[in-house]
């Protein structure tokens, strides 16, 4: 039987302790910003690590709940996906990685699920909010994710995308290191209320409890998504019908749509001097023009 140096075995009961203390505190009545609580998080998550085979069997799990207990998902590539399915994919992190320690205290002091098909840019975000205009005061938590970038992504038979140095071959694996990325901020919003993906904490509790190896996601954007499917770049001169007539202008910005600036004496005047007047154009009706 292998032996455990002192050390880390004084170091893994120490954690077992705090982890026991917690969780009969919040058996009891949680209050928002509990100090003792919100100690016995920090001391744990500062120092668990996990077995890689027990994070993937984690992982696993989840992925095959969530297929299984959504109302949305008829696959791993899904075309539809609803709050529900978000929050049912936290709470299993939460109870898997956490011992169902985090969402009872994000709750306390308000906690929200959205999925956003306006978001075009990230995949997904924590927003904390402070009512009272102060970072000592009230805050409510919100996780929000892209529903927009995950449909864009996987469109091509085996395509493969890379979300926080992990390869994912699906939507809901991608969903998965999205919420695991999410989760992280959450995390040190409430134990610290402060963190940031570029600095070593927020990279090492990724790291030791979901092998993320980068902060960064390479979920396709509306920007590279037009210029992938329809050769579409900011700055490109297009023609598109509008009311029965070709117009020409210039491709100002990409989101849902295309931003396109059409020369117009009737138009707004711009910083460039000339006048335009916008039109916010389907990708798939723009051509190039010249």
């Amino acid at each position: 039987m292998k032996k455990i140096p002192r050390v880390m075995a004084s170091v893994r009961s120490a954690i077992r302790g705090n982890a026991n203390r917690l969780s009969e505190r919040l058996r009891q009545r949680v209050l928002p910003r509990d100090r003792t609580v919100l100690s016995g998080l920090a001391g744990e998550v500062a120092l668990r690590t996990f077995d890689r085979d027990e994070i993937l069997n984690h992982q696993r799990e989840i992925f095959r709940d969530s297929l299984q207990l959504s109302r949305s998902f008829s696959s791993p590539n899904f075309s539809r996906v609803g709050r529900d399915d978000l929050v049912r994919m936290v709470s299993m992190y939460d109870d898997r990685f956490f011992g169902g320690k985090v969402l009872p205290l994000a709750k306390a002091e308000g906690m929200d699920f959205s999925i956003s098909s306006r978001m075009t840019k990230v995949a997904g975000k924590l927003v904390t909010h402070y009512p009272d205009g102060t970072a000592s005061g009230r805050r409510r938590f919100e996780m929000v994710l892209s529903s927009t970038l995950l449909f864009q992504t996987f469109e091509d038979p085996g395509q493969t995308v890379e979300v926080t140095g992990r390869k994912c071959v699906s939507r809901l694996e991608a969903m998965q290191r999205v919420v695991e990325h999410e989760f992280v901020h959450l995390v040190e919003m409430l134990v610290w209320n402060a963190g940031n993906c570029n600095e070593a904490r927020f990279q090492s509790i990724a790291n030791r409890y979901f092998l993320h190896t980068d902060y960064r996601h390479s979920l396709i954007t509306q920007r590279e998504r037009a210029a992938m499917r329809f050769n579409v770049r900011l700055g490109d001169q297009v023609r598109f019908k509008h009311d029965g007539k070709i117009l020409i202008g210039k491709v100002n910005r990409i989101t849902r749509r295309a931003t396109v600036l059409v020369p117009s004496d009737r138009g707004q005047l711009f910083c460039d001097g000339n006048r335009y007047q916008r039109f916010y154009v389907p990708l798939e009706k723009l051509q190039k023009a010249g």
